[in-house]
């Protein structure tokens, strides 16, 4: 069967979403997000604001996207700047990630749930590194609870779904 959805074209609007407006605009009503550090969510809005908080330049780039009539699934390199704990003055660490994600839609191509699946250790291991060479850190490893407490604490009104 063929795709009701242009996933090439799906992939692009994806890549512009420079604000959270634009990514939120991608979701559903009800629409649910997931990562390695975020449960799953429906204020995929508050997701959006948090990356821009932490992550002001995020830009992600679809290298493969391949997609049925209601799913797709694509991998991604993703490159920003982190602003987050530690790393609030200054320059910023540059950070680069390659991940792949599961998008289920409905029939005009909102997504009803998006899953990411990326190795978190190596986001840690470059902010780490960064904060390390900026003299920070004191020659610490950022601990990926810490990090994810972060994530925690930003959705702790959120219930779970």
């Amino acid at each position: 069967m063929m795709s009701a959805v242009d996933w090439q074209a799906w992939a692009r609007r994806f890549e512009g979403s420079a604000a959270p407006d634009d990514f939120v605009a991608l979701f559903a009503p009800g629409g649910t997000f997931c990562d390695p550090v975020t449960p799953s969510t429906t204020d995929v809005r508050a997701v959006a604001e948090h990356t821009e908080t932490m992550f002001p330049d995020w830009r992600q780039t679809v290298t493969r996207i391949r997609g049925g009539e209601d799913w797709a699934f694509f991998e991604w390199i993703g490159e920003g700047t982190y602003r987050g704990p530690g790393a609030e003055d200054g320059p910023g660490i540059p950070v680069r990630l390659e991940g792949a994600t599961v998008v289920e839609v409905d029939a005009t191509g909102l997504v009803t749930r998006w899953r990411d699946y990326l190795d978190t250790s190596v986001a840690i291991n470059q902010v780490t590194a960064g904060l390390q060479a900026a003299g920070g850190a004191d020659g610490a490893r950022v601990d990926v609870d810490d990090l994810a407490d972060d994530w925690g604490a930003h959705f702790a009104d959120e219930p779970q779904v």
